[in-house]
Parts: C-alpha cells; sequence; structure tokens
C-alpha cells in the first residue's frame, strides 16, 4: 500500500538511529513507541475527551429518546442541537483511531520484515541491518522477530508469556481509566461500554500471542505510556470539572436520579408482565 510506504521508511530510519545509539533493537522500539505515543498525544487527549463527553451526556439523551420516541425525525433534529450545544462531536473518539492506523500498519511491516524497508532507506547498509541479518534479535531472552506461539519448549515460552499477560493486565488498567462508572447501572450503553472494556484487552493478548514479539514490545509500552498519559487527562478533567458551576452539577445529578426512577419504573412493568404470561 502506497500510502504506508513513507511510514514505513520513516520507522525503519528511527529505528535504525536508535540502534545506533542504544545499540538495542529491543530498546529501540520501546525509545519508538514513546515518540509516536508523544506525537499522537494531541490524537490521544481529544479522544479521551469525546469518549468522556458521551459518557457524561448519556443520561441526557436518553431522556431525549424517552421523550421523542415516537418521531425519529424529531429525536434526530432534537440530538443534533444538542451535540451542537454542549460541543459534542459523536465522532471524535472514531477520528484519531483513523489517523493512527496507516502508523499501526507501517509498524507491523517494519517490525515484520526491518531487512526489507532497512535496505530501501540505506541501500548502503546500516549497523541495524548488519545485526538483524546475523543475528537474532533478542530481547530479555525473547526473539523479537517470531511469534510467542513460535517459540520453543514451555521453559522458553515463559517470558513471552509472562509479556502477553502484561499487554493484557495494563489494557485491562487502561480501560478501567477510560471507561467512567456509571451512576445509573440499569444504563445499557454503560453496560455496553464495561462490557467492551472487558473483551478488548483479551482480544489484544489473542493477536499478541500471534504477531511478532517486537510488536508485542510495542503494545506494551504503549499501554504504560498511555495509562500515565490518562492520568495526566483525568487530573486536567478534574481540575475542570472543579471550576464547573454548582447549579450544572446540581442540574447533572437531578436529571441521573429522574434517568434511573424512569428505567426502574420501566423494568418493574416489564416484570409485571412475565409475571402475567408465566401464569
Amino acid at each position: 500500500m502506497a500510502i504506508i510506504q513513507p511510514f514505513a521508511e520513516t520507522i525503519a530510519f528511527v529505528l535504525s538511529y536508535m540502534f545506533d545509539t542504544t545499540s538495542s533493537y529491543g530498546f529501540s522500539i520501546v525509545i519508538l513507541t514513546v515518540l509516536i505515543n508523544i506525537i499522537i498525544f494531541p490524537l490521544t487527549l481529544r479522544q479521551t475527551r469525546s469518549t468522556k463527553r458521551m459518557q457524561d451526556a448519556q443520561p441526557q439523551l436518553q431522556k431525549l429518546q424517552k421523550q421523542h420516541k415516537d418521531n425519529k425525525e424529531e429525536l434526530n433534529k432534537a440530538v443534533t442541537e444538542f451535540y451542537k450545544e454542549k460541543g459534542i462531536n459523536p465522532f471524535g473518539c472514531i477520528f484519531p483511531l483513523i489517523v493512527q492506523m496507516p502508523i499501526w500498519f507501517a509498524l507491523f511491516r517494519v517490525l515484520r520484515e526491518p531487512l526489507l524497508f532497512l535496505d530501501e532507506v540505506f541501500p548502503e547498509g546500516s549497523n541495524l541491518g548488519l545485526f538483524l541479518s546475523g543475528n537474532p534479535p533478542l530481547f530479555y531472552g525473547m526473539d523479537l522477530q517470531i511469534p510467542p506461539s513460535q517459540a520453543g519448549t514451555i521453559i522458553e515460552k515463559v517470558p513471552y508469556i509472562a509479556l502477553v499477560l502484561l499487554v493484557v493486565l495494563t489494557a485491562l488498567y487502561q480501560q478501567k481509566q477510560i471507561t467512567k462508572k456509571s451512576n445509573n447501572p440499569n444504563n445499557p450503553q454503560a453496560k455496553q461500554m464495561q462490557t467492551i472494556g472487558k473483551i478488548m484487552p483479551l482480544f489484544f493478548g489473542f493477536i499478541s500471542w500471534t504477531l511478532p514479539t517486537g510488536l508485542v514490545v510495542y503494545f506494551l509500552t504503549g499501554n504504560i505510556f498511555r495509562i500515565g498519559q490518562q492520568s495526566l487527562i483525568v487530573k486536567l478533567e478534574d481540575k475542570e470539572e472543579k471550576s464547573t458551576p454548582k447549579e450544572e452539577k446540581k442540574h447533572k445529578e437531578e436529571d441521573d436520579l429522574e434517568n434511573s426512577k424512569d428505567e426502574e419504573t420501566e423494568n418493574r412493568r416489564k416484570n409485571r408482565k412475565k409475571r402475567r404470561k408465566g401464569k
């Protein structure tokens, strides 16, 4: 893919430069990961804030859905106006992911076939190219070019298993940071987000088992870096919330309470119907 080529060549160049500095292919990947995450920090900040705003808006959106449940056109208009009023972009949490996709694909290709791109960037050769040609790139006893699933004996697989488990655990922790616990436990969208938050780390663990170990190191480093980023963003959001007028907070709490009562009433009505059918 032509769009990925410039990204892949840039990544190969940075990896080679970092290898000349550190003499370690593994640490070169770690530094590269940190650099990429610093560059895309504005996108990560935007994504996190968009997710939080959408979560905070759920009680009001559910209220609008109940008010206009028989008129889809009016509902769409009301929701659009609500988004405009609150400064919410429903696609704000998706756009940063789309922007990052070429970087992910390029990194995957470079870590899978580093010599191919190093030869294109450095036709006369490079220290990293020479190193990878004659040695397996080991990092804490792990070959970074093979997937964890292809490691030898059970004993040899231990560091690979530990690496994949760390990816899952850090991803779970990161999801907990992003996903706010809803004041209303019956909120279906909150339940959906919590379910996704549990499934995605397991999915990352599964694919990490089949991808080159160098890419798994990238996943782990990225997770740890983003945990720090999320902590910073949470502190910034807390400062903003403290500066929010008390009246706005009061209205939000009232909306949450009203929404919770409405859902409890609806659940009771459904339970009564079930009991009648059972009779």
